[in-house]
């Protein structure tokens, strides 16, 4: 009996499996990571993914969205994207650190269609999100919890450098497990009210979210998106801050932003019209917006990843 499927001839299998790995050192570019043992003072900067260290000796001085954080080891510091910061690594001669760099999207390739929804991304990312102002940027871990995630750091280095075929695929796991922690930690700490939220409103934010997904480039107004919700307009601004950690307008902002940042990467068109087709009416407030946002007005960014 022959079977339902076509053989590959040997000199096949090579060429699919080269595509194969091929495409699994592509995937791994979108990720960094390295002990970093340096004795230096950044400039102020920011970037467009996400960046995490844990400190395995030493002292450091971090400054973030203005205000300054020294940690020690046990220190897990959080750097989400468009957030101005610098680190100063001279404090002390025996300093070491765990580094790892990664885009959203990297981690998002984990989950299938259904689970490409906004609500993925504010589970796992959120608690890296939120601002000086309001909590820390970083998280402090001691004893087993501390053992846990150097043994978690140690395995994505590992697996970086490792560079085989399922490389990539370990890397994201970990990656998901390091956040699982600090979420573990962030609710434990600050958030019982929004995890109790996001059970009970769920549904009714997802529906507002995949209302201003759809129609981010016109003019939205938060009445109608409340009606999505079935709120009132005072019940749904304050439940959508506690479990986005952004006001409506933020969010709808800072999407507009990601989209402009798109088409400014991956095409030519003239700012104007990414200006016109991401929903900003004047190109001086796009202009003020995206360069609030990312630390860059749009024609340098363009530069930058041309």
């Amino acid at each position: 009996m022959s079977l339902p499927f076509k053989t590959l001839s040997v000199a096949s299998n090579r060429s699919y499996t080269a595509r194969i790995v091929q495409g699994f050192r592509n995937d791994i570019s979108n990720f960094r990571t390295s002990i970093d043992k340096s004795k230096a003072v950044d400039a102020i900067h920011c970037h467009d993914y996400i960046q995490m260290w844990y400190v395995i000796s030493g002292t450091y001085r971090h400054v973030f969205e203005n205000r300054e954080f020294i940690l020690g080891k046990g220190s897990l510091l959080v750097v989400p994207q468009f957030c101005a910061h610098y680190l100063d690594t001279s404090l002390s001669e025996d300093s070491a650190l765990y580094r790892c760099e990664f885009s959203d999207s990297f981690i998002n390739d984990t989950s299938n269609s259904e689970q490409h929804t906004s609500l993925f991304n504010l589970v796992y990312i959120e608690p890296l999100l939120i601002k000086a102002d309001l909590m820390e940027p970083y998280h402090y871990f001691t004893g087993d919890a501390a053992k846990e995630i150097e043994a978690v750091f140690e395995e994505l280095h590992q697996a970086y450098y490792k560079r085989d075929l399922f490389s990539s695929m370990f890397i994201r796991a970990n990656i998901i497990k390091l956040l699982a922690l600090i979420l573990k930690e962030y609710n434990e700490k600050y958030s019982f009210e929004r995890n109790q939220m996001f059970v009970e409103y769920r549904e009714s934010i997802q529906n507002a979210l995949d209302f201003i997904h759809a129609n981010y480039n016109q003019k939205i107004y938060l009445e109608d998106v409340a009606k999505i919700a079935m709120m009132s307009v005072r019940s749904f601004s304050h439940i959508f801050k506690q479990i986005t950690g952004k006001t409506f307008v933020d969010y709808l902002l800072y999407l507009r932003v990601l989209k402009a940042r798109e088409l400014l990467a991956t095409t030519d068109r003239i700012q104007y019209d990414i200006c016109k087709e991401c929903g900003f009416s004047d190109i001086s407030y796009f202009h003020r917006t995206f360069k609030r946002l990312t630390g860059r007005v749009p024609g340098d960014y363009r530069s930058l990843n041309a």
